[in-house]
């Protein structure tokens, strides 16, 4: 893929009384139509985390749009409180965001393809999931497959109503609106190719549960980076930011 340049603006998405804040990288080129990646974050992160793979993949004339999940961090620029957030109103904030995007002139319908990073992660899984026939492909950086384990272990010690998770605040309502199915047995219903970018030292989601979605995904592979745990240094992320330009070459 050739450089390009490529201009950046703000675009929200609104639906219901849900306002998200997202930024549009749009490619300056002649082709009509372009594939576009629309990246999500994770808990407690935002849409500025994402700027890096954002504008460094705007560059290869493929459109890219990050937001921030209503009430999904402190700093997020979208409406909501963090204590009404839960993976399924974080689902209907990206499936409004896929309509949205997906309805532009320039963006290439059979070309939508999903990223997600930890929580964000986990909530492309399902999405992508859900909407398989619109979804072309998903890369997820160390996904969130720990979170039902997780929160039935917190269960069993008892749930306040409102409870300091990792430097936010959330409720019972996040708990409460777990997906009840076994995620594992639903994304193997998903098709198209996917990628799991994830580190060997990272204890807050141990790497067996990449290796059981990956074996799980029909058509998924591993990249395991040595030493990196949740979040990956700048310059892993430049060996991902890699393989998602290689991905796009063949699948795009």
């Amino acid at each position: 893929m050739k450089k390009s340049d490529y201009i950046t603006k703000e675009m929200p998405c609104s639906y219901g009384t849900n306002l998200i804040y997202g930024v549009l990288n749009i490619p300056q080129t002649e082709k009509k139509k372009l594939p576009v990646l629309i990246l999500s974050h994770g808990y407690n992160s935002s849409h500025m985390d994402l700027q890096d793979i954002a504008k460094e993949l705007a560059q290869h004339e493929i459109i890219t749009y990050c937001y921030d999940f209503c009430g999904g961090s402190t700093v997020s620029k979208s409406n909501g409180n963090s204590i009404d957030m839960s993976i399924r109103t974080e689902q209907e904030d990206l499936k409004a965001v896929i309509e949205m995007i997906g309805a532009m002139d320039i963006v290439d319908e059979n070309q939508i393809y999903l990223y997600g990073e930890s929580q964000g992660g986990f909530v492309t899984a399902l999405v992508a999931t859900e909407l398989q026939n619109k979804i072309a492909g998903m890369l997820l950086l160390y996904p969130a497959f720990c979170i039902v384990d997780d929160w039935n272990k917190r269960k069993e010690q008892g749930l306040p109503d409102t409870i300091d998770c990792m430097g936010m605040d959330i409720s019972r309502k996040f708990y409460d609106e777990l997906p009840q199915y076994d995620v594992f047995e639903y994304i193997h219903n998903y098709e198209k190719p996917v990628i799991i970018f994830h580190g060997d030292s990272d204890y807050i989601v141990p790497l067996t549960y990449a290796k059981k979605a990956t074996a799980s995904f029909k058509n998924a592979s591993l990249q395991v980076y040595e030493g990196e745990g949740h979040g990956f240094a700048p310059n892993t992320r430049q060996q991902v930011l890699k393989e998602i330009l290689e991905y796009f070459e063949q699948h795009s």
